[in-house]
């Protein structure tokens, strides 16, 4: 989680602090402590209050290999894939305990673009695979 994140580079920055007379310098006149000036160097470090946590999905889950078969069937193949990104929303739920995967029809090279579009074709097939998710998990609770 991103409190792990902090909370481990916080005990870096400390344990840093703690010992920066031992850390490497760049020749004898570079130094991180002046014990005749009684200065002592610090490294601090601060995190913006609104952070989010990125999005991992589970390739072992039933919802994942639900998924690639359904794209299979409506397109005729699957290449999963990663994009970095955050969504806070999905990560909210993926704590909760839900299997939440993440996907999409439209032009890769057109996403966010200022004239991005989609083709009608391309939302039919995702529509298409989203019926057959329904199916098969309608059929797996039968």
């Amino acid at each position: 989680s991103v409190t792990d994140v902090v909370k481990k580079l916080e005990e870096y920055v400390d344990d840093i602090n703690t010992n920066i007379e031992k850390l490497g310098t760049r020749g004898p006149v570079s130094k991180y402590v002046l014990p005749d000036e009684n200065l002592r160097g610090r490294l601090t470090i601060t995190f913006d209050e609104d952070m989010t946590s990125g999005v991992a999905c589970n390739l072992d889950s039933r919802g994942f290999h639900v998924l690639c078969k359904a794209t299979e069937e409506a397109v005729g193949h699957v290449k999963p894939y990663s994009i970095t990104g955050s969504l806070p929303l999905i990560r909210e739920l993926q704590d909760e305990g839900f299997d939440v995967q993440t996907s999409g029809y439209g032009i890769m090279a057109t996403y966010h673009a200022r004239n991005e579009y989609c083709l009608f074709s391309d939302m039919c097939q995702g529509f298409q695979v989203f019926v057959s998710i329904i199916s098969q998990l309608e059929e797996d609770s039968n």
